[in-house]
Protein backbone atom coordinates (compact mmCIF):
# COMPACT_ATOMS: atom_id res chain seq x y z
CA UNK A 1 0.00 0.00 0.00
CA UNK A 2 1.08 3.32 -1.05
CA UNK A 3 0.04 6.54 0.38
CA UNK A 4 1.10 10.19 0.21
CA UNK A 5 0.64 13.42 2.45
CA UNK A 6 2.70 16.66 3.14
CA UNK A 7 5.40 16.01 0.21
CA UNK A 8 6.45 12.61 1.79
CA UNK A 9 5.25 8.74 0.68
CA UNK A 10 4.72 5.85 3.15
CA UNK A 11 4.72 2.28 2.13
CA UNK A 12 3.02 -0.32 4.05
CA UNK A 13 2.34 -3.74 4.71
CA UNK A 14 -0.17 -5.37 7.35
CA UNK A 15 1.05 -7.82 9.63
CA UNK A 16 0.32 -10.33 11.84
CA UNK A 17 1.23 -12.72 14.12
CA UNK A 18 4.54 -11.56 15.90
CA UNK A 19 3.41 -10.75 19.67
CA UNK A 20 4.10 -7.39 20.81
CA UNK A 21 5.01 -6.04 17.27
CA UNK A 22 3.48 -3.63 15.15
CA UNK A 23 0.61 -4.30 12.91
CA UNK A 24 1.88 -2.57 9.74
CA UNK A 25 5.26 -2.34 8.45
CA UNK A 26 5.90 1.09 6.99
CA UNK A 27 8.54 3.13 5.48
CA UNK A 28 8.47 6.87 4.24
CA UNK A 29 10.57 9.08 2.09
CA UNK A 30 10.33 11.77 0.19
CA UNK A 31 7.94 12.59 -2.19
CA UNK A 32 10.25 13.09 -4.78
CA UNK A 33 11.59 9.92 -4.78
CA UNK A 34 8.89 7.82 -5.35
CA UNK A 35 9.39 6.50 -9.00
CA UNK A 36 11.94 4.35 -7.58
CA UNK A 37 9.52 2.52 -5.15
CA UNK A 38 8.54 -1.05 -5.49
CA UNK A 39 5.23 -2.21 -5.72
CA UNK A 40 6.56 -6.11 -4.38
CA UNK A 41 6.76 -7.53 -0.96
CA UNK A 42 10.09 -8.23 -1.00
CA UNK A 43 11.16 -5.62 1.62
CA UNK A 44 8.40 -7.16 3.90
CA UNK A 45 9.72 -10.26 3.44
CA UNK A 46 13.50 -9.87 3.95
CA UNK A 47 12.80 -7.19 7.14
CA UNK A 48 10.57 -9.44 8.55
CA UNK A 49 12.04 -12.98 7.98
CA UNK A 50 14.43 -12.57 10.97
CA UNK A 51 11.54 -11.83 13.40
CA UNK A 52 9.51 -14.48 11.69
CA UNK A 53 12.24 -17.01 12.76
CA UNK A 54 12.82 -15.98 16.17
CA UNK A 55 9.09 -16.32 16.77
CA UNK A 56 9.40 -19.61 15.41
CA UNK A 57 6.43 -18.66 13.17
CA UNK A 58 5.92 -19.31 9.47
CA UNK A 59 5.86 -16.68 6.83
CA UNK A 60 2.35 -16.24 4.76
CA UNK A 61 2.52 -13.49 2.05
CA UNK A 62 0.10 -12.48 0.44
CA UNK A 63 1.58 -9.53 -1.76
CA UNK A 64 3.67 -10.25 -4.61
CA UNK A 65 7.53 -11.45 -4.08
CA UNK A 66 10.33 -11.93 -6.87
CA UNK A 67 10.75 -15.66 -7.33
CA UNK A 68 14.10 -15.91 -6.68
CA UNK A 69 13.86 -14.26 -3.18
CA UNK A 70 11.13 -16.70 -1.92
CA UNK A 71 13.30 -19.88 -3.17
CA UNK A 72 16.69 -18.42 -1.64
CA UNK A 73 15.13 -17.67 1.39
CA UNK A 74 14.20 -21.43 2.17
CA UNK A 75 17.21 -22.79 0.11
CA UNK A 76 20.26 -21.49 2.19
CA UNK A 77 19.83 -17.64 3.26
CA UNK A 78 18.00 -18.61 6.67
CA UNK A 79 20.78 -21.52 7.08
CA UNK A 80 23.53 -19.00 7.30
CA UNK A 81 21.17 -16.72 9.97
CA UNK A 82 20.33 -19.68 11.64
CA UNK A 83 23.83 -20.51 12.26
CA UNK A 84 24.76 -16.82 12.81
CA UNK A 85 22.46 -15.58 15.03
CA UNK A 86 21.54 -17.41 18.55
CA UNK A 87 17.63 -18.16 19.08
CA UNK A 88 16.70 -18.44 15.37
CA UNK A 89 14.56 -21.43 13.80
CA UNK A 90 14.01 -21.91 10.54
CA UNK A 91 10.43 -21.22 9.43
CA UNK A 92 8.47 -21.94 5.74
CA UNK A 93 7.99 -18.99 3.84
CA UNK A 94 4.65 -19.54 2.05
CA UNK A 95 4.59 -16.90 -0.58
CA UNK A 96 1.35 -17.89 -2.79
CA UNK A 97 1.61 -14.80 -5.15
CA UNK A 98 5.76 -15.17 -7.01
CA UNK A 99 6.81 -13.58 -9.49
CA UNK A 100 9.85 -13.53 -12.14
CA UNK A 101 12.28 -10.35 -11.56
CA UNK A 102 12.00 -7.97 -14.20
CA UNK A 103 15.03 -5.99 -15.74
CA UNK A 104 17.40 -4.36 -13.38
CA UNK A 105 16.62 -0.56 -13.33
CA UNK A 106 19.95 1.27 -14.23
CA UNK A 107 19.97 3.47 -10.86
CA UNK A 108 23.22 2.23 -8.60
CA UNK A 109 22.76 2.82 -4.68
CA UNK A 110 24.93 2.34 -1.74
CA UNK A 111 24.46 3.79 2.18
CA UNK A 112 26.08 7.19 3.31
CA UNK A 113 26.77 8.26 6.31
CA UNK A 114 30.03 9.98 5.78
CA UNK A 115 31.66 7.45 7.81
CA UNK A 116 34.89 5.47 6.68
CA UNK A 117 32.87 2.43 5.29
CA UNK A 118 30.61 4.51 3.04
CA UNK A 119 33.40 7.33 1.56
CA UNK A 120 35.84 3.95 1.24
CA UNK A 121 32.31 2.41 -1.59
CA UNK A 122 32.25 6.10 -3.24
CA UNK A 123 36.07 6.25 -3.16
CA UNK A 124 35.98 3.09 -5.75
CA UNK A 125 33.08 3.66 -7.47
CA UNK A 126 32.60 6.92 -7.45
CA UNK A 127 35.56 9.42 -7.14
CA UNK A 128 37.59 7.06 -9.82
CA UNK A 129 37.32 6.04 -12.85
CA UNK A 130 34.54 2.78 -12.64
CA UNK A 131 32.55 1.38 -15.72
CA UNK A 132 29.41 2.53 -15.89
CA UNK A 133 26.97 -0.07 -14.93
CA UNK A 134 28.94 -0.02 -11.46
CA UNK A 135 28.85 3.82 -10.70
CA UNK A 136 27.15 5.63 -7.46
CA UNK A 137 24.12 7.53 -8.96
CA UNK A 138 22.28 7.46 -5.51
CA UNK A 139 22.88 7.86 -2.14
CA UNK A 140 21.02 6.34 1.16
CA UNK A 141 20.19 6.99 4.21
CA UNK A 142 18.11 4.53 6.40
CA UNK A 143 16.44 4.85 10.21
CA UNK A 144 16.34 0.86 10.37
CA UNK A 145 17.50 1.11 14.17
CA UNK A 146 21.16 2.30 14.22
CA UNK A 147 20.07 5.18 15.63
CA UNK A 148 18.10 3.90 18.74
CA UNK A 149 14.48 3.21 19.20
CA UNK A 150 11.09 4.89 18.67
CA UNK A 151 10.51 8.91 18.64
CA UNK A 152 14.01 9.00 20.32
CA UNK A 153 15.59 7.19 17.25
CA UNK A 154 13.95 8.99 14.64
CA UNK A 155 14.57 12.39 15.70
CA UNK A 156 18.68 11.16 15.92
CA UNK A 157 18.11 10.20 12.34
CA UNK A 158 16.60 13.52 11.14
CA UNK A 159 19.08 15.15 12.97
CA UNK A 160 22.23 13.31 11.09
CA UNK A 161 20.16 13.17 8.07
CA UNK A 162 20.20 17.21 7.95
CA UNK A 163 23.71 17.00 8.52
CA UNK A 164 24.07 15.11 5.51
CA UNK A 165 22.37 16.99 2.62
CA UNK A 166 24.73 19.65 2.03
CA UNK A 167 27.02 16.77 2.08
CA UNK A 168 25.33 15.08 -0.37
CA UNK A 169 25.07 18.15 -2.46
CA UNK A 170 28.27 18.86 -2.48
CA UNK A 171 29.17 15.72 -3.76
CA UNK A 172 26.73 16.10 -6.34
CA UNK A 173 24.30 12.87 -5.78
CA UNK A 174 20.59 12.18 -5.12
CA UNK A 175 20.05 11.77 -1.45
CA UNK A 176 16.90 9.51 -0.07
CA UNK A 177 16.57 9.40 3.40
CA UNK A 178 14.41 6.62 4.25
CA UNK A 179 12.31 6.33 7.95
CA UNK A 180 11.06 3.30 9.00
CA UNK A 181 9.13 1.45 12.22
CA UNK A 182 11.57 -1.83 11.15
CA UNK A 183 13.59 -1.70 14.54
CA UNK A 184 9.84 -1.83 16.12
CA UNK A 185 9.94 -5.76 15.55
CA UNK A 186 13.58 -6.22 16.28
CA UNK A 187 13.04 -6.01 20.25
CA UNK A 188 14.13 -9.36 20.75
CA UNK A 189 18.05 -8.42 19.27
CA UNK A 190 20.65 -5.50 18.71
CA UNK A 191 21.07 -3.44 15.36
CA UNK A 192 24.78 -4.41 14.81
CA UNK A 193 23.54 -8.22 15.20
CA UNK A 194 20.97 -7.57 12.49
CA UNK A 195 22.22 -4.81 10.54
CA UNK A 196 22.76 -6.32 7.24
CA UNK A 197 19.49 -8.15 6.53
CA UNK A 198 17.65 -4.31 8.21
CA UNK A 199 19.25 -2.28 5.54
CA UNK A 200 19.02 -4.60 2.98
CA UNK A 201 15.26 -4.54 3.43
CA UNK A 202 14.89 -1.23 3.30
CA UNK A 203 17.62 -0.99 -0.06
CA UNK A 204 14.96 -3.25 -2.16
CA UNK A 205 12.33 -1.59 -1.49
CA UNK A 206 13.92 0.87 -4.31
CA UNK A 207 14.48 -1.29 -6.21
CA UNK A 208 12.55 -0.28 -9.27
CA UNK A 209 14.95 2.45 -9.80
CA UNK A 210 18.22 0.26 -8.32
CA UNK A 211 18.86 -2.06 -9.70
CA UNK A 212 22.22 -2.64 -8.01
CA UNK A 213 23.25 -1.82 -4.22
CA UNK A 214 26.66 -1.78 -2.71
CA UNK A 215 26.14 -2.60 1.08
CA UNK A 216 29.59 -1.11 2.57
CA UNK A 217 31.11 -4.24 4.05
CA UNK A 218 33.04 -3.74 8.01
CA UNK A 219 35.03 -6.94 7.47
CA UNK A 220 38.08 -7.85 5.82
CA UNK A 221 38.33 -11.33 3.63
CA UNK A 222 40.89 -13.15 5.96
CA UNK A 223 38.00 -12.78 8.91
CA UNK A 224 35.07 -13.64 6.78
CA UNK A 225 32.84 -16.82 8.26
CA UNK A 226 29.76 -18.13 9.04
CA UNK A 227 29.45 -19.17 12.82
CA UNK A 228 27.92 -17.89 15.89
CA UNK A 229 28.79 -13.93 16.14
CA UNK A 230 27.91 -10.44 17.51
CA UNK A 231 27.51 -8.81 13.89
CA UNK A 232 26.30 -10.34 10.87
CA UNK A 233 29.07 -8.22 8.83
CA UNK A 234 31.03 -10.98 9.17
CA UNK A 235 28.89 -13.45 6.44
CA UNK A 236 27.46 -10.84 4.51
CA UNK A 237 29.14 -11.30 1.91
CA UNK A 238 28.44 -14.94 1.98
CA UNK A 239 24.88 -14.68 2.35
CA UNK A 240 24.04 -11.39 0.42
CA UNK A 241 24.10 -13.05 -2.75
CA UNK A 242 20.97 -15.19 -1.87
CA UNK A 243 19.48 -12.16 -1.56
CA UNK A 244 19.90 -11.14 -4.86
CA UNK A 245 17.62 -11.58 -8.28
CA UNK A 246 17.93 -10.63 -11.57
CA UNK A 247 15.77 -7.12 -10.91
CA UNK A 248 18.26 -6.32 -7.60
CA UNK A 249 21.42 -7.12 -6.45
CA UNK A 250 23.03 -6.39 -3.37
CA UNK A 251 26.67 -6.35 -3.20
CA UNK A 252 29.03 -6.38 -0.02
CA UNK A 253 31.46 -3.76 -0.82
CA UNK A 254 35.09 -3.10 0.95
CA UNK A 255 35.58 -6.84 1.82
CA UNK A 256 38.92 -6.51 -0.09
CA UNK A 257 40.26 -3.76 2.01
CA UNK A 258 41.36 -3.40 5.61
CA UNK A 259 40.46 -0.58 7.70
CA UNK A 260 43.53 1.23 7.11
CA UNK A 261 43.34 0.88 3.54
CA UNK A 262 39.67 2.23 3.23
CA UNK A 263 41.12 5.35 5.99
CA UNK A 264 43.80 6.09 3.58
CA UNK A 265 41.38 6.29 0.74
CA UNK A 266 39.40 7.86 1.98
CA UNK A 267 41.87 10.41 2.76
CA UNK A 268 42.69 11.39 -0.27
CA UNK A 269 38.77 12.53 -0.74
CA UNK A 270 38.57 16.37 -0.45
CA UNK A 271 35.21 16.44 0.42
CA UNK A 272 35.90 13.95 3.29
CA UNK A 273 38.27 16.08 4.71
CA UNK A 274 35.27 18.72 5.72
CA UNK A 275 32.76 15.95 6.84
CA UNK A 276 34.13 12.81 7.56
CA UNK A 277 31.91 11.07 10.65
CA UNK A 278 33.34 8.32 12.66
CA UNK A 279 32.02 9.22 16.45
CA UNK A 280 30.15 6.95 18.51
CA UNK A 281 30.10 9.66 21.11
CA UNK A 282 29.23 12.89 18.82
CA UNK A 283 29.70 16.55 19.99
CA UNK A 284 26.46 18.66 20.61
CA UNK A 285 26.57 19.32 16.70
CA UNK A 286 27.38 16.00 15.99
CA UNK A 287 30.59 16.28 15.49
CA UNK A 288 33.14 14.18 16.18
CA UNK A 289 34.22 14.17 19.34
CA UNK A 290 37.62 13.18 18.55
CA UNK A 291 38.97 11.19 21.50
CA UNK A 292 36.33 7.84 21.59
CA UNK A 293 37.78 4.64 20.50
CA UNK A 294 36.21 5.25 16.58
CA UNK A 295 37.91 8.67 16.33
CA UNK A 296 41.35 7.79 18.08
CA UNK A 297 41.55 5.12 15.74
CA UNK A 298 41.09 6.60 12.51
CA UNK A 299 43.35 9.83 14.07
CA UNK A 300 46.05 6.97 14.87
CA UNK A 301 45.66 6.22 10.82
CA UNK A 302 46.06 9.48 9.84
CA UNK A 303 48.51 10.35 12.00
CA UNK A 304 50.95 7.77 10.87
CA UNK A 305 50.45 8.61 7.50
CA UNK A 306 51.40 12.17 7.88
CA UNK A 307 47.33 12.46 6.88
CA UNK A 308 45.70 14.11 9.96
CA UNK A 309 46.74 17.89 9.53
CA UNK A 310 43.94 17.34 6.51
CA UNK A 311 41.42 17.20 8.84
CA UNK A 312 41.88 19.10 11.71
CA UNK A 313 38.15 20.67 10.43
CA UNK A 314 35.87 17.47 11.51
CA UNK A 315 38.78 16.59 14.39
CA UNK A 316 40.08 18.55 17.57
CA UNK A 317 43.57 17.32 17.39
CA UNK A 318 44.20 18.87 20.59
CA UNK A 319 41.40 16.28 22.18
CA UNK A 320 42.78 13.77 20.57
CA UNK A 321 46.54 14.49 22.04
CA UNK A 322 44.96 14.30 25.49
CA UNK A 323 44.14 10.60 24.68
CA UNK A 324 46.60 9.27 22.40
CA UNK A 325 49.33 7.68 24.99
CA UNK A 326 46.62 5.70 26.04
CA UNK A 327 44.83 4.75 23.01
CA UNK A 328 48.55 3.64 21.72
CA UNK A 329 48.87 1.55 24.81
CA UNK A 330 45.47 -0.20 23.82
CA UNK A 331 47.06 -0.62 20.09
CA UNK A 332 50.40 -2.29 21.08
CA UNK A 333 48.72 -4.57 23.79
CA UNK A 334 45.46 -5.88 22.36
CA UNK A 335 46.65 -8.59 20.68
CA UNK A 336 42.99 -10.19 19.72
CA UNK A 337 42.01 -7.02 18.08
CA UNK A 338 42.11 -7.44 13.87
CA UNK A 339 42.19 -3.54 13.82
CA UNK A 340 44.78 -3.23 16.20
CA UNK A 341 46.83 -5.25 14.48
CA UNK A 342 45.97 -3.58 11.43
CA UNK A 343 47.18 -0.12 13.07
CA UNK A 344 50.54 -2.11 14.68
CA UNK A 345 51.27 -3.54 10.87
CA UNK A 346 50.68 0.16 9.28
CA UNK A 347 53.36 1.69 11.74
CA UNK A 348 55.81 -0.74 11.30
CA UNK A 349 55.71 -0.34 7.65
CA UNK A 350 56.21 3.35 8.17
CA UNK A 351 58.32 3.53 10.48
CA UNK A 352 55.82 4.62 13.20
CA UNK A 353 57.29 4.63 16.72
CA UNK A 354 54.60 3.25 18.35
CA UNK A 355 55.28 2.82 22.66
CA UNK A 356 56.60 -0.43 24.24
CA UNK A 357 54.05 -2.16 25.62
CA UNK A 358 53.30 -1.79 29.35
CA UNK A 359 55.73 -3.33 31.92
CA UNK A 360 52.21 -5.04 33.45
CA UNK A 361 51.23 -6.07 31.01
CA UNK A 362 54.43 -8.19 30.12
CA UNK A 363 55.62 -9.76 33.52
CA UNK A 364 53.85 -12.22 35.62
CA UNK A 365 54.25 -12.05 39.35
CA UNK A 366 53.63 -8.17 39.61
CA UNK A 367 53.15 -5.79 42.37
CA UNK A 368 50.08 -4.81 43.88
CA UNK A 369 50.72 -1.47 42.31
CA UNK A 370 50.93 -3.37 38.80
CA UNK A 371 47.77 -5.52 39.14
CA UNK A 372 45.95 -2.14 40.06
CA UNK A 373 47.37 -0.76 36.32
CA UNK A 374 46.96 -4.00 34.75
CA UNK A 375 43.25 -4.24 35.66
CA UNK A 376 42.87 -0.50 34.67
CA UNK A 377 44.57 -1.01 31.34
CA UNK A 378 42.21 -4.49 30.72
CA UNK A 379 39.23 -1.79 31.58
CA UNK A 380 40.06 0.28 28.97
CA UNK A 381 40.63 -2.07 26.49
CA UNK A 382 37.32 -3.57 27.09
CA UNK A 383 35.84 0.00 26.33
CA UNK A 384 37.95 0.40 23.26
CA UNK A 385 36.99 -2.81 21.57
CA UNK A 386 33.21 -1.94 21.77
Amino acid sequence: MLNSNDGQITWSVPVGGLTGAPDHLWFRLPEEHAPLVTDRADPAVIGLLIPAMHAAEPMHVSGPVTDELAHNLTHGYQHILETVIRGLRRVNVDATNTTPGGEPARGVGTGFSAGVDSYAVLAEHFFQPVPQDLRVTHLTFFNVGSHTSGERGRSVFRSHRDRLVPVAQEIGLPFIPVDSNLDDFYGFTNFQQTNGPRNLSAASLLQAGLGRYYLAGSVSFPNITVRRLHDTAFSEPISMPLLATRQFRPISHGDQYTRVEKTLMVADIPVARTSLNVCTNPLPDGGNCSHCPKCARTELTLEISNRLEEFRVVFDIAAYRKSRTSFMDWVVTQRSSVLAGEIREQARRAGFRLPPAPVALTRRGVTTGRRKALSLLRRARRRLSR
